[in-house]
């Protein structure tokens, strides 16, 4: 497995700050999910309780901070969400603490979602704390730049492209250069470089027609596997030899 060695070069640290923004993004969209679910129910419950305004407020909350991660990522954005999200696990606790003294009935079912939407912003905010100085360094231009180099790719039509690899999932595209590749998957969370030795490097099992690689990326592990003519276009530009293959250690198509 290709480790960090491959992402410490200036040209995959601005990609990965660039995914990273992009990760934020997405994530933003559960946030507006999440507030607009809340305030619906603080508005339906407020004539129960005075005190379902503080669901009403965090609803809000959560709606606005989910609307800047969209327009402005940030790892302070994150941050915020995780803090909201938190706050409406420890509202709903409350709720369901003072139903069960009232009448004796602890309804956990009605933690399950709430805890959950915490637990994916804390996560994700942990995963990605260690990149809040790249996150917030990286120009403007850089972004604009990597982001039509992406999008670029993507459109290309493989078919037509001796140079361009596709997963079998088709999740990701690789663009084979003279002596290195640029990697995109399609929803633009990972997007990377590396030169011919990283990806032999990558390669699991070089005498397979179905190549597999796997990459120690710094926001998770990536694996990537591709069909046979995509594998012998891979093995081309490497330089590797097609040698026998033992069809029974290969997963069927």
């Amino acid at each position: 497995m290709t480790g960090d060695r491959l992402f410490n070069t200036d040209e995959n640290k601005v990609l990965i700050s660039i995914c990273a923004r992009k990760l934020i993004s997405q994530i933003g969209i559960g946030a507006i999910f999440w507030g607009v679910i809340n305030i619906i129910l603080g508005i339906a419950s407020i004539h129960l309780s005075n005190l379902n305004i503080v669901l009403l407020i965090l609803g809000v909350l959560m709606l606005g901070t989910g609307i800047k991660a969209l327009i402005r990522p940030s790892l302070g954005i994150l941050l915020t969400e995780a803090i909201v999200a938190i706050g409406l696990f420890a509202w709903n606790l409350a709720v369901s603490i003072i139903e069960y003294r009232a009448d004796n009935l602890f309804e956990i079912r009605h933690l399950i979602p709430p805890l959950i939407f915490a637990a994916v912003f804390v996560v994700y905010y942990c995963r990605l704390g260690h990149l809040r100085k790249q996150i917030a360094s990286i120009e403007p231009e850089k972004i604009k730049e990597a982001g039509r180099a992406c999008k670029a790719l993507l459109k290309k039509r493989i078919k037509n492209e001796p140079s361009v690899v596709q997963t079998k999932d088709s999740r990701c595209r690789a663009q084979l250069m003279d002596e290195k590749t640029f990697f995109i998957q399609r929803n633009m969370r990972r997007a990377f470089v590396g030169s011919k030795e990283d990806i032999r490097e990558a390669v699991q099992n070089p005498d397979s027609k179905r190549l597999k690689l796997s990459f120690k990326h710094p926001l998770g592990r990536l694996k990537y596997q591709f069909d046979r003519k995509n594998s012998e276009k891979l093995k081309n530009w490497l330089g590797i030899k097609s040698g026998p293959e033992s069809e029974a250690n290969e997963s069927p198509i």
